[in-house]
């Protein structure tokens, strides 16, 4: 920041001017950092990169602040529509965008904060896990239900082509089932795999490592949303160059399924694994500091009940 006058400040990538706070508004910025109350979203319009043309934020919890990084979980809804509310993670960096992950549905939400305690009790301080990618112990009523409904979908969907989300039967394509009811699609991969979209609510939210992660090697992570276009997923990850140096990312990939109905392949190209892509303006969400995830957590239940929707615990 270049300074113009004593306490006025300009940045000279944006040439926004902010104005430097007395001790006493820092003072009182740190207690409510502190206790995790909600900020009014003209805060975050007013200091952070959020633009009104295409979202608006209503109210947010600042995670952690110093003089060039800002982290904070904010209550935002479309510029156009009030009602469509979102939960929207950001991260800034020298007051400049530095990373997002957003969550539209409660059930992704409650699948975040389900992943993110496994996460905490799971990983200690230096990222170092002690967790397992088999299913520990006896598996739960609710889990062995989650898992014949899906084989029942499954068994449908090959026997007769009855879709996953109307039930009525679907039109068979040349790598691929549509519906000309509901307009869902199942792409069949492999021996008569039948792949389509899952609920996030039937998600087991176990650990595992096939991620279509770039340049970097996952430890374990946690997928909390999963359809045939778009994957969100909780992931430690560290550099091959340096695997004793790891952190937490959010991962946000979206991928063009025109080429796997027509050709009956995957996109294969540069930056892409398996079809992959990451979301366009995600940046990179790290959280670095293992001592966060609490806060976050914390914020994001309180976000829940803010918003109304009910975040259940898992049963493990």
């Amino acid at each position: 920041m270049e300074s113009l006058v004593a306490g006025i400040f300009q940045c000279p990538q944006c040439r926004k001017i902010i104005k430097e706070k007395g001790e006493e508004t820092e003072s009182q910025d740190k207690s409510k950092i502190e206790t995790g109350d909600f900020y009014d979203g003209a805060y975050f319009h007013k200091n952070a990169s959020l633009n009104k043309q295409f979202e608006i934020c209503e109210k947010g919890i600042i995670l952690n602040k110093t003089e060039n990084r800002l982290f904070a979980a904010l209550i935002c809804h479309s510029a156009y529509l009030k009602e469509e509310k979102y939960v929207r993670l950001s991260w800034w960096k020298s007051f400049r965008h530095a990373g997002m992950f957003k969550i539209y549905d409660k059930n992704v939400l409650s699948n975040l904060i389900n992943a993110l305690e496994k996460i905490e009790e799971t990983f200690d301080e230096i990222w170092n896990w002690s967790g397992k990618y088999e299913k520990k112990g006896p598996k739960t009523d609710e889990q062995l239900e989650k898992e014949k409904n899906l084989e029942i979908i499954k068994y449908r969907i090959l026997e007769n082509r009855t879709c996953p989300k109307c039930s009525k039967k679907m039109d068979k394509k040349k790598s691929h089932y549509e519906c000309q009811h509901c307009g869902e699609i199942v792409v069949l991969e492999g021996y008569n795999q039948p792949i389509f979209n899952i609920k996030p609510e039937d998600l087991d939210l176990h650990f595992h490592g096939n991620f279509p992660i770039n340049f970097y090697l996952p430890v374990s992570g946690v997928t909390v949303k999963w359809l045939m276009g778009e994957w969100k997923a909780v992931v430690v990850i560290y550099s091959k160059d340096n695997p004793n140096k790891k952190w937490l990312r959010f991962y946000w990939w979206v991928r063009d399924l025109s080429s796997v109905l027509k050709y009956g392949q995957r996109e294969m190209g540069e930056g892409t694994q398996m079809g992959w892509k990451a979301q366009r303006g995600v940046s990179s969400p790290n959280i670095y500091d293992k001592n966060q995830i609490m806060k976050l957590i914390k914020a994001l239940r309180k976000i829940s009940t803010e918003l109304n929707w009910s975040v259940s615990k898992e049963n493990s």
